[in-house]
């Protein structure tokens, strides 16, 4: 029988490595619901250039989301993947140090930052476990990330610890009152890969975030990206301004930015 990923999956020993080999095998971006969407190969500057357009493109707000972060300010990225919003930020001005769970996602970030004209510094790491000093960053981005750790609750405390006062965290994470909730449930098509569960898939109420946020001096949520072209023809022929209201009522993610 077909299921999708639960609420709050199951603890054990194993579960963190349990995500690190899912996204090892199945590295972020790759593929949509089994489409590849680059031939090229990894690292290479084609394999960057269509995977980014795609991202951009499906994820119309996240750029906005990337271009209100201060030039000169410093980031740390959690969940950096294969660097794409790494080198977004770096391309903004930002001086950027990212952390990714798999190695192959640190490698294939690094690569890219040494053949291009931007500096970053990039490790392999937990995020519930962050190697990094306190009160180290102006800025903690991560986009789609900590919904899948282990302990997320955990991570955001960890985002808390590692900003400078007054500093912004920006996170987004999944929605369970949304559009792409109902219709997986409806599916029983897994989120992450279509023929494969993810180990930790949550998806928060605004009110579970609030009480998790709640160290934070500030928060404000809002709601984006009603569905992407995982949805084929449907994304592509919804009108703008139609989109924009079921984003703004139903949309699958929660858009943080908190103030320490």
């Amino acid at each position: 029988m077909r299921k999708i990923e639960p609420l709050d999956p199951k603890n054990s020993p194993s579960l963190t490595q349990d995500i690190q080999n899912f996204w090892s095998r199945n590295v972020n971006a790759e593929r949509i619901m089994g489409k590849t969407i680059s031939q090229s190969k990894r690292g290479d500057k084609e394999y960057f250039a269509e995977l980014e357009a795609q991202r951009y493109r499906s994820h119309r707000h996240l750029m906005p989301w990337i271009d209100s972060m201060a030039t000169g300010k410093s980031v740390l990225e959690l969940g950096c993947g294969i660097g794409m919003d790494t080198f977004s930020m770096a391309k903004n001005g930002l001086k950027v140090t990212a952390l990714d769970l798999t190695e192959v996602g640190v490698t294939t970030a690094r690569n890219r930052f040494k053949k291009s004209d931007f500096s970053g510094s990039f490790l392999a790491g937990n995020a519930e476990m962050l190697p990094i000093k306190d009160d180290t960053f102006d800025y903690v981005y991560s986009f789609g990330v900590l919904h899948h750790a282990a302990n997320t609750e955990k991570t955001i405390t960890e985002v808390y610890r590692v900003l400078r006062p007054g500093g912004i965290a920006k996170i987004m994470l999944y929605h369970r009152h949304s559009i792409n909730e109902l219709v997986h449930r409806i599916t029983k098509v897994p989120f992450e890969d279509k023929d494969e569960l993810c180990p930790v898939v949550r998806r928060f109420t605004t009110n579970e975030i609030e009480i998790m946020f709640k160290q934070f001096s500030t928060i404000n949520q809002q709601l984006e990206y009603a569905y992407g072209e995982g949805y084929g023809k449907l994304f592509s022929f919804t009108p703008k301004p139609l989109y924009d209201i079921l984003s703004k009522h139903w949309g699958w993610h929660i858009m943080i930015t908190a103030n320490k």
